[in-house]
């Protein structure tokens, strides 16, 4: 889904970032390819967020301060901030 009221993860980053400009692909797996890995250390508020599980993305969301994410927790939800809720994640940020 990709809004603008509703979303799924990567629809909501994708849609969001189009609304700045900036194209990115639809799947969570096409997103992470099309993104720069930077460190938790270097990460800055509109990096995207990646869950980490087996070497394979899963979706988060997008950075929305130290600790946070802007993210729609399930496919057709709202859209919400909320504490990242783990460690195993990735960090890319948008070419």
């Amino acid at each position: 889904m990709v809004g603008p009221y509703r979303f799924d993860c990567s629809g909501f980053t994708r849609w969001s970032y189009a609304r700045a400009g900036r194209a990115l692909p639809r799947t969570v797996a096409q997103q992470y390819a099309a993104t720069i890995r930077v460190s938790r250390a270097n990460a800055r508020p509109g990096d995207l967020i990646f869950c980490m599980s087996g070497g394979r993305p899963y979706p988060l969301g997008i950075r929305a301060s130290a600790g946070k994410v802007g993210h729609s927790p399930k496919t057709g939800d709202h859209v919400e901030l909320s504490t990242i809720w783990t460690s195993a994640v990735a960090y890319g940020r948008v070419r």
